[in-house]
């Protein structure tokens, strides 16, 4: 082995070492202290395969954002500040059906094409033309470019609560993406962006970005080689304690004796509240329609205990609003303010009795049509957290007479009985998205019904309720901050009082960071983005403030 590459492999941690050969074989050049990339830890996998299509729904960590950029940046720190991208205004009709965006001039494509606004027609025409595209749900109904540089995309309702949405999606070049029969299904091997990065190597265990010199705001990011290499949630912790990573997003048991303790002074972690894990139960079924059985199994949930056991302490218990802290902590109701789940089993023993729920021979309850209350509660087997969490939950459910037995299954089963429905109980995560109406809306909308094969994409607890939408709408219909307001309000209490799902342990935004080689990473001390490196937007405000730590 040349001795390049050794340093080259040594530089990107042991887990790429294969990846990182072969790729030197191809003429990899070796590197100088100050181009050190940051290595960065973003998924769970043993091989990578190569697709960088931001719409496909596998593509790989950075594609979105790094190399096909948004109209706008905004972060859920601070979702009232968003700052311009690739478009330089917004500016919305008085009804909140037509957004008028200018892009920003003197963009081109990393294969030296312009960049104008017939990219970003293109862009919303294939969302529109390709539902598999539109995971937002948009209502678009044309796109057009008024000039070079002004496009106007109209909707069929009105879209003002989307505009962090709109203004987040990654923008695709039509002179490559209209030559696939199906944008949102292509491979996309080699891409083609305006981003501040471009690919520069992969492998199946290692690709690496190159920065984009051509970059309109190049100078601004330090490092010019990202490099991301693939581990395991098993070799994770090692590769950790190594010290081979400078920025991940993952769970890891016992953090601070594994990671921080081995160099305290440059390493630490962050884990604010980003959304919530909810006790899902399928609404559809006449049982689950029942709030006072919601009511009761609610009671007899001890959070702390749950957090404490499965989340090893890192996380607060939930907010009974579901609405994530400190994320979106000033959102919340001020007579809600203080408001805790109580944990009172004899309480949930009294109403459960009331409501004709009686023990068996067995101990288990049986409802008034006969329907024993003992159910598999299907996970994921390779989340550990989750499975832990399902342990702890059955064995306090027990104790009322309700069995909800951890079922583990690969990623792939979970979610496909999820999506269509099949399961009395599952959990499922809401993401607190870009402010407290996406986290509702992804939570509760009736937009999030059934397609044609009876799959749905949100709302997996199927929540149908004229008065939510009434809520989502008034809010979305308006740029009022008061009327806006007393949307938010009447959806949280919609959430106390109704108990669609149950909010059991808060959803953290997993980071953690090391210092020795690179920094200026957000912290509970700056809370100035959130820190995962999965989140696109966030990673660039990252990127931004990164900077070489001085020896």
């Amino acid at each position: 082995m040349r001795p390049e590459v050794t340093r080259r492999a040594l530089m990107l941690g042991t887990a790429g070492v294969a990846g990182v050969t072969a790729l030197a074989g191809c003429g990899g050049e070796t590197l100088d202290d100050e181009d050190m990339p940051v290595r960065i830890k973003a998924a769970d996998t043993t091989l990578f395969q190569p697709n960088f299509n931001p719409y496909s729904g596998q593509a790989l960590q950075g594609a979105s954002g790094l190399i096909y950029e948004p109209m706008q940046v905004i972060t859920a720190m601070d979702v009232e500040n968003p700052e311009q991208w690739l478009a330089s205004t917004f500016t919305w009709n008085e009804e909140g059906t037509m957004l008028t965006a200018a892009v920003r001039e003197g963009v081109r494509w990393t294969d030296g094409e312009a960049f104008d606004a017939e990219d970003v027609v293109f862009t919303f025409l294939m969302m529109r033309d390709f539902p598999a595209a539109n995971t937002a749900a948009l209502s678009i109904v044309d796109a057009v470019a008024v000039d070079p540089l002004t496009v106007e995309i109209t909707f069929e309702t009105t879209t003002f609560a989307q505009e962090p949405t709109i203004g987040a999606l990654p923008i695709v070049p039509e002179h490559i993406y209209s030559t696939f029969e199906d944008p949102s299904a292509e491979q996309v091997q080699d891409p083609v962006g305006t981003g501040p990065y471009m690919l520069d190597r992969f492998s199946d265990q290692l690709y690496t970005f190159v920065r984009n010199d051509e970059h309109w705001m190049a100078e601004e990011f330090a490092a010019k080689h990202l490099a991301w290499p693939s581990y395991t949630s098993q070799t994770m912790a090692t590769a950790m304690q190594a010290g081979d990573i400078d920025w991940a997003g993952d769970f890891i048991a016992n953090i601070d004796k594994i990671f921080v303790e081995h160099d305290p002074e440059h390493r630490g972690h962050w884990y604010p509240g980003n959304g919530v894990f909810n006790l899902t139960f399928n609404l559809d079924k006449e049982l689950w329609q029942d709030l006072e059985l919601r009511r009761g199994i609610s009671l007899a949930i001890d959070r702390q205990e749950l957090s404490d056991i499965a989340m090893l302490g890192y996380v607060d218990v939930p907010h009974p609003t579901a609405l994530p802290r400190p994320t979106f902590e000033e959102f919340i109701a001020q007579d809600l303010h203080d408001q805790e789940f109580v944990f009172d089993p004899d309480d949930a023993e009294r109403i459960l009795d009331e409501a004709g729920y009686e023990r068996g021979p067995d101990g288990i309850r049986v409802s008034p049509d006969g329907t024993p209350l003992s159910f598999s509660l299907q996970i994921p087997s390779d989340y550990n957290d989750w499975v832990i969490a399902t342990q702890v939950l059955d064995e306090q459910l027990r104790r009322i007479g309700i069995e909800f037995t951890p079922q583990g299954v690969s990623f792939e089963a979970w979610t496909e009985s999820r999506d269509m429905g099949n399961f009395d109980v599952t959990l499922s995560i809401v993401a607190a998205g870009q402010g407290p109406w996406f986290l509702y809306r992804s939570m509760l909308s009736s937009q999030h019904s059934p397609d044609e094969d009876g799959r749905v994409y949100a709302n997996f607890q199927r929540w149908y309720d004229e008065e939510t939408d009434e809520l989502l709408t008034a809010f979305a219909e308006t740029e009022d901050e008061t009327e806006r307001g007393l949307a938010i309000d009447g959806l949280q209490r919609i959430v106390v009082d109704k108990l669609p799902a149950i909010p059991i342990i808060t959803a953290p935004n997993w980071f953690n960071y090391n210092t020795a080689q690179w920094t200026g990473f957000p912290s509970e001390e700056d809370p100035y983005a959130l820190g995962s490196p999965v989140n696109a937007a966030d990673r660039m405000i990252i990127l931004r403030r990164l900077s070489r730590t001085e020896s």
